[in-house]
């Protein structure tokens, strides 16, 4: 994975939908690769995006502050390959790099 060129893997594919090359999340502390981009996650999680913006923040209606910005879905966080192509970095793992990579692709 190079993290400085806005490539996504042929994998990285929303269950839901099929679309690719977007960002996607992936559901907390599970060894799954099911993927979501932000239109099928919210769906899943039954939750109703207000706005988000282009680094994949969202703010959330049922959030508890729904003025607060976040980069989860309920229970999915951003799906961030790691280098080896092996699975998703840890949620508070994830190197700079990676970040900017993810922040990089668009919403949806």
């Amino acid at each position: 994975m190079d993290y400085s060129k806005q490539e996504t893997p042929k994998d990285y594919v929303c269950d839901g939908c099929g679309k690719h090359g977007i960002k996607l999340w992936r559901q907390y502390q599970a060894f799954s690769s099911f993927l979501l981009c932000l239109t099928c996650a919210a769906g899943h999680q039954k939750k109703t995006v207000l706005e988000t913006t282009d680094k994949g923040r969202v703010r959330i209606a049922e959030h508890h502050d729904p003025e607060a910005f976040t980069d989860q879905i309920g229970w999915y966080v951003p799906a961030v390959p790691d280098e080896e192509g092996n699975g998703y970095w840890g949620y508070t793992s994830v190197p700079d790099a990676a970040v900017q990579w993810w922040q990089g692709l668009q919403n949806n």
